[in-house]
């Protein structure tokens, strides 16, 4: 099962994300947001490694994807960190909790793809589907 796709959009980048669980459709956006904003161009020595807990506790389940993706676009954003791995993550009644592992952006192993601005509201939906979940989830860039 693909993890994500990008889908059409006029001006920004759209994304949907898929997932057998909450735990893997958040996971999947984190990665479709990685994507949005970087790509690798090669094989690295091992990283210095920063981990870091995210808890997050919202209403709405749009409103907590919100939040985990805000969180991860602060890490990039204020510090250059972008999302190595995820160690941990918990969904349980609105309420995220993660361990991640982030590494420094490196224009040596990175190139850098998107600045995304924001994660929005806009289209913003999370669903599940039979027996799958989706979201779809727009960045400003």
């Amino acid at each position: 099962m693909k993890r994500y796709e990008f889908i059409e959009h006029t001006a920004d980048v759209a994304v949907k994300a898929y997932g057998g669980s909450l735990k893997e459709l958040f996971a999947s956006a984190a990665l479709a947001m990685c994507c949005v904003q970087v790509s690798k161009k090669g094989n690295r020595p091992a990283p210095a490694l920063k981990e870091a807990i995210i808890k997050k506790e919202e209403e709405e389940l749009e409103d907590l994807l919100k939040s985990w993706l805000d969180e991860l676009l602060f890490y990039f954003s204020s510090q250059r960190l972008i999302l190595h791995r995820i160690k941990a993550l918990v969904i349980k009644e609105h309420a995220l909790e993660a361990s991640v592992l982030l590494e420094a952006f490196d224009e040596d192993f990175f190139e850098s793809k998107n600045e995304i601005r924001a994660v929005t509201y806009n289209e913003l939906k999370v669903e599940r589907i039979r027996n799958r979940w989706q979201a779809r989830i727009i960045f400003d860039i």
